[in-house]
């Protein structure tokens, strides 16, 4: 993942010099920070965006062939300032995952959280990293509901991306990497091992109030 994220991060950044001469530096300095007290946004917003996921890990074969799933991710984020180029992110995602599998698509939806350390690159584009913690509210195959006690329910992993800032709006991508298992599964009382995880690229547009 190191060649696209070193991309959207000169892509961010070029979008940095069009905000800086559009909007003037006043607002890349605001950070979106709760405690700025001015600016246009105050610290939280709604985010939402396509989610590109697959599964990884050394045991995936054991699924077949199968190919990554399109979907999406939506929810809330808030931001702590910290320092002028350091602040905390929170955030809670409604977050749908799976594989296309034998003309099936196996979808997993997630609540997710999570809480990211925030670094500024220039006044308008910043990078973020931190883990992140989830818990699986239902698994689908098609519309039929999958049952979820072979499962891993409590999901946990890191997320890293890059970000910039346009007036009131967010665009950013990310790529979260799962370290839980995805089965929990026990023969005659023995935990099979299974390494197959989680993997998900994300590209979003936030909106702060």
């Amino acid at each position: 993942m190191k060649s696209p994220l070193l991309f959207i991060i000169a892509l961010l950044i070029s979008i940095n010099t069009f905000a800086q001469s559009e909007y003037g530096p006043s607002a890349g300095q605001q950070n979106h920070n709760l405690f700025s007290g001015t600016g246009p946004n105050s610290g939280f917003g709604i985010k939402g965006g396509v989610s590109f996921a697959t599964l990884r890990g050394s045991d995936k074969d054991v699924l077949g062939d199968f190919s990554g799933l399109t979907t999406f991710h939506a929810g809330v984020y808030t931001q702590f300032s910290l320092g002028n180029t350091f602040s905390i992110q929170p955030e809670a995602l409604y977050s749908r995952k799976g594989i296309e599998r034998n003309d099936s698509t196996f979808r997993f939806d997630y609540l997710e959280v999570p809480i990211l350390a925030v670094f500024n690159i220039t006044e308008t584009v910043s990078v973020h990293f931190g883990p992140q913690v989830g818990i699986l509210m239902s698994a689908k195959e098609e519309d039929t509901e999958v049952n979820i006690e072979p499962l891993n329910t409590f999901a946990y992993g890191v997320a890293a991306g890059a970000e910039a800032r346009l007036s009131v709006f967010r665009l950013g991508a990310r790529y979260n990497l799962g370290v839980e298992d995805l089965r929990k599964e026990t023969n005659q009382g023995q935990k099979i091992n299974q390494d197959i995880k989680h993997g998900v690229f994300q590209v979003y547009l936030g909106l702060g109030f």
